[in-house]
Formats: structure tokens, sequence, C-alpha cells
């Protein structure tokens, strides 16, 4: 029975002992693709900013609007894409989250951009 438990107490720390996965952000499209928001990685930081800094749903809804003025016929899949592409990275760099934290709130954001654009 004791080892069994013993057993059992090394595979609890062999798990917890096992770094959490970083979080895997998209990678901005190249810009030369038909379809797919021109948009230069210096600007995609700029609204990743925007995006983490406080009010979020209506950070969405500003970014959205801007995107919409400036490429008409933009698809919202496109819209996902480029605003989890942009909020991702700022996310995965705050040192105060742990990895389970930041795809939690990668996860959170993205539904809240799919209920805004959907």
């Amino acid at each position: 029975m004791l080892r069994l438990a013993t057993l059992a107490a090394a595979a609890v720390l062999a798990v917890s002992a096992v770094p959490a996965l970083a979080l895997d952000c998209p990678q901005p499209q190249p810009m030369a693709k038909p379809g797919i928001l021109k948009e230069t990685p210096a600007q995609i930081a700029n609204v990743g900013k925007q995006l983490t800094g406080g009010d979020t749903f209506n950070a969405i809804a500003s970014v959205t609007a801007d995107l919409r003025i400036r490429y008409p016929g933009v698809e919202k899949a496109e819209l996902v894409n480029y605003l989890l592409t942009a909020y991702c990275p700022a996310v995965a760099a705050d040192a105060k989250l742990s990895e389970a934290q930041k795809k939690s709130t990668v996860d959170t954001f993205s539904a809240q951009v799919m209920r805004q654009l959907y």
C-alpha cells in the first residue's frame, strides 16, 4: 500500500513539474495577399496596446469601426484574425500573468470579439 501511495505521489510531482506551454500567438499575415488587412507590425502593436488598455468592449468596437472605414468590405473573419493577432502578443508579454491566465485572457477576448462581430 505504501508503494502505491509513493508511486501516486511521484506521478503528481512529475505532472506538476512540467511547465505550462507558452502562449502561441498568431502571426501577422503577409501584406501582399489580397483580402488581408494591410497593417504594419507597428500598427498591429499599437492596436494591441489599445485593446489591452482597459475598456475592451469599446476598444474592439473602435478598432473594428476604424478598420471597416479604411478597408471597406473587409470580412468578419479577417477582423477576428487581426484583432487576435494584435491582442495576443500584448497579453503574452504581461509578466504578471501565469501562462494559464494568459490563455484564459486570450480565450475570453476571443469570445468577446466573436460576440461583437457576429
